[in-house]
């Protein structure tokens, strides 16, 4: 009960200031309301509802509240019909003490208003002065829609919503039936080390069940959370889950090793880094397997530290060898490149390739790979400069790679 009371209280400052300041505009984009200053309630000049409801929010703030209700009444003359003069007198009625009439009033400029900032603003403001959190987040859902900058400081307030059993099924509807901004929530969620796992994990469940398939963005941040709390094995299960179905034949040790598949930048299948000086591309040439083998074509301009192509293994502690074909065109460079094998926990080099460092054609290496069975419960296969020497990082040429291969050795082949 004490945690609710004191998100109330946050959110409901948090609305309060949001309301007093810049984020209120009216529906088009260029502010053509007067300055209060140039407001006379007592000049010749008709004054339209803008020009009331300015004058009342003036007097509210200077704390004259009897001009607060006549500027807002004079507000509903101009226009019965003004969501933002209703929300004010909903306010003021609450002030007064009568709920049950102010309640009456901010249902009314709901339904008679559909996406105004200036409305619904203040709306969610009254309705968090009452705790009512159903018709809170009914708004938060529109202004949400409309104001993206009003995102990074309501959406703590909704994570906090969400992870409360209480209010927990006022969200799980959003997950159920996701709106325009339900993939920033989540990312805010996936991206923020003060998101519960359960909670991440419960929404992203909810996600899967909807009718409404789960949108990339989503899969992507969830599997980087889970990678980044060292949840390996969960985060290999969804991403193995979530591939297309003609993706899954290229699963294995390493993930599609011919480079044949479109899926990619997504937890353990290949990583391609783009860069001015780089272009990484699967493409068709002479003497490949299958329909086409992976090109990178660097640009000598400068030097480049590579390390732009590379994937997530989850290897269990044995022995293995690493093969790959490979082909250099025109390719010079002064120390070359390497495949390496890292452990994902601490960075240590498990195994490197022989260096490739001049032209040849479709030659296969192959590497002895021993995962350790301490801290290397997950793994980066990654082809990296072999010089840490910024001048020996330049490279000019075509390198191309088909058809990489981890297996695992038993003890006769030790």
């Amino acid at each position: 009960m004490r945690s609710g009371l004191v998100l109330l209280a946050a959110l409901t400052l948090y609305l309060s200031i949001s309301y007093r300041s810049a984020h209120i505009v009216p529906d088009d984009f260029i502010d053509t309301r007067r300055l209060t200053l140039d407001i006379d309630p007592h000049g010749w000049k008709p004054l339209d509802t803008d020009d009331w409801c300015q004058l009342a929010e003036q007097a509210q703030e200077k704390g004259e509240l009897n001009l607060d209700e006549i500027y807002t009444l004079q507000a509903l003359a101009a226009n019965i019909s003004s969501g933002r003069a209703i929300a004010k007198l909903a306010h003021i009625r609450l002030k007064q003490g009568n709920q049950a009439q102010a309640e009456r009033l901010a249902h009314l400029a709901t339904r008679i208003v559909t996406a105004q900032d200036e409305t619904h603003l203040p709306l969610a403001l009254f309705w968090g002065k009452i705790g009512k959190y159903p018709e809170i987040v009914k708004e938060w859902n529109i202004l949400f829609t409309r104001d993206s900058l009003l995102h990074a400081g309501l959406f703590p307030h909704m994570r906090a919503i969400a992870g409360s059993p209480s209010t927990a099924h006022l969200i799980e509807s959003f997950a159920m039936n996701p709106p325009s901004w339900w993939v920033s929530f989540f990312n805010y969620l996936a991206t923020d080390q003060q998101t519960s796992p359960k909670l991440l994990e419960h929404l992203y469940t909810l996600r899967l069940r909807s009718p409404t398939p789960l949108y990339e963005g989503e899969m992507k941040q969830y599997i980087n959370r889970l990678l980044n709390d060292k949840h390996w094995t969960n985060a290999y299960d969804v991403w193995l889950t979530s591939l297309p179905k003609d993706a899954t034949a290229y699963k294995g040790l390493i993930y599609d090793g011919g480079f044949e598949g479109k899926w990619h930048n997504t937890g353990f299948d290949w990583f391609f880094v783009p860069h001015a000086q780089l272009n990484i591309k699967q493409d068709m040439t002479f003497g490949m397997d299958g329909h086409r083998a992976l090109k990178i074509r660097f640009n000598p301009s400068k030097h480049i530290k590579f390390q732009h192509v590379w994937q997530n293994l989850l290897l269990k502690p044995a022995n293995y060898e690493l093969s790959l074909r490979f082909r250099t065109d025109h390719f010079r460079t002064n120390k070359g490149l390497q495949w390496r094998m890292r452990c994902s926990e601490d960075d240590r080099v498990i195994a490197e390739s022989p260096v490739l460092q001049e032209s040849n054609e479709w030659s296969t290496l192959t590497t002895p790979v021993e995962v350790p069975p301490v801290n290397c419960e997950t793994q980066v296969l990654r082809l990296e400069a072999a010089s840490s020497y910024t001048h020996d990082q330049v490279f000019k040429g075509d390198v191309w790679f088909d058809t990489i291969r981890i297996r695992p050795l038993s003890n006769d082949d030790n």
